[in-house]
């Protein structure tokens, strides 16, 4: 009898060892598929800042002193200022180069609210150094340029030509000139829009 309990707790002592030899091959069994990982990624995120006549727009919209009319020498006008026959330009300057995506440029030309005197116009445009554009239609004006993003020349200026009107199709007479010289505004507005190329 005591042989045969003796076996017993033999066994129940190799049963035990069995066991926890067992539990241990388990365990690095399982360990191969139970491991765990962290890290943290960093994105660069695609720049969007673009200069217009030299300001920061996204912190600042409004451009309105940039603008600088330039009228051509006239010798029965002063210099630096506006008349009926009067002709000029003003330059648009954007400046892409912390741009990281491609985008289509809008820009709407049109006289402000403001504005008295219905005879200025738009007579066209040029692009850097190509040739002039001219326009059809002297009112608002609204084109667009797509930009590619390998494209290399990330400053473009453009300038508009413009023009107090006096002649065929005016809409002021020669009344209404002489008004607007003593309580006139000249005003135009221009407008860019900066859309990025869907994917």
């Amino acid at each position: 009898m005591y042989k045969i309990i003796k076996n017993r707790k033999l066994r129940l002592v190799l049963a035990c060892i069995s066991l926890l030899l067992l539990v241990d091959m388990i365990q690095d069994s399982y360990a191969k598929y139970v491991s765990s990982t962290e890290a943290n990624g960093n994105f660069t995120i695609a720049r969007w800042a673009f200069m217009v006549n030299n300001q920061d727009v996204l912190n600042n919209s409004n451009f309105s002193n940039t603008i600088v009319p330039v009228f051509d020498t006239n010798p029965n006008i002063a210099a630096g200022v506006i008349a009926p026959t009067s002709t000029g330009y003003f330059d648009v300057t954007i400046d892409s180069t912390n741009v990281g995506v491609s985008y289509d440029e809008e820009i709407t030309l049109t006289t402000d609210a403001n504005n008295t005197v219905s005879d200025i116009i738009f007579t066209g445009y040029k692009l850097n150094n190509n040739n002039i554009v001219n326009f059809t239609n002297n009112t608002t004006q609204t084109f667009t340029t797509s930009h590619s993003l390998n494209e290399t020349n990330k400053v473009n200026t453009y300038r508009f030509f413009i023009e107090w009107h006096d002649g065929e199709n005016e809409t002021m007479n020669n009344s209404a000139d002489a008004n607007a010289s003593k309580n006139g505004n000249a005003t135009i507005k221009i407008n860019l829009r900066f859309i990025q190329k869907a994917g």
